[in-house]
């Protein structure tokens, strides 16, 4: 019964630091950090071509229904 009591006021404030204050941190640094990578390694003309087909809307990609029957 300790060691779970234990257990969990060891564990939780992990959790609750990691949800609330160290995944928001990751989430600003790393986004911005990997789209600055994808930024050098394919250039500006290239990074910035494929950034507005990716944010354009997809009605030019046809969706089919392959159930049969």
């Amino acid at each position: 019964m300790l060691q779970r009591f234990l257990g969990y006021v060891l564990f939780i404030p992990f959790i609750v630091f990691y949800s609330y204050v160290l995944g928001p941190v990751l989430k600003a640094v790393l986004l911005p950090g990997g789209l600055a990578i994808l930024f050098f390694i394919l250039g500006p003309e290239a990074f910035f071509s494929h950034w507005r087909k990716a944010r354009s809307s997809q009605s030019d990609i046809a969706v089919t229904n392959n159930i049969p029957g």
